[in-house]
């Protein structure tokens, strides 16, 4: 079994969403896995990931708003 760092999970999963590779709502399956597996540190970089895509996702609407007034 390879662990995978808190910062590759990271990496991997911010890809995964903002690419579209992976939805929102598959999120729990990608949690799973990584219980399942005991890897915390993936766990941690999924939650942060997905955080962070929020983030964007909420600058990037609000700048799309901003740039049609």
């Amino acid at each position: 079994m390879t662990y995978y760092s808190k910062s590759e999970c990271y990496a991997d999963v911010f890809m995964a969403l903002t690419t579209g590779i992976v939805e929102e709502t598959e999120l729990y399956l990608l949690r799973q896995y990584y219980e399942d597996t005991e890897q915390y540190e993936c766990c941690q970089g999924l939650v942060e990931a997905y955080v962070d895509y929020k983030k964007e996702l909420k600058d990037v609407t609000e700048n799309k708003r901003i740039s049609r007034d």
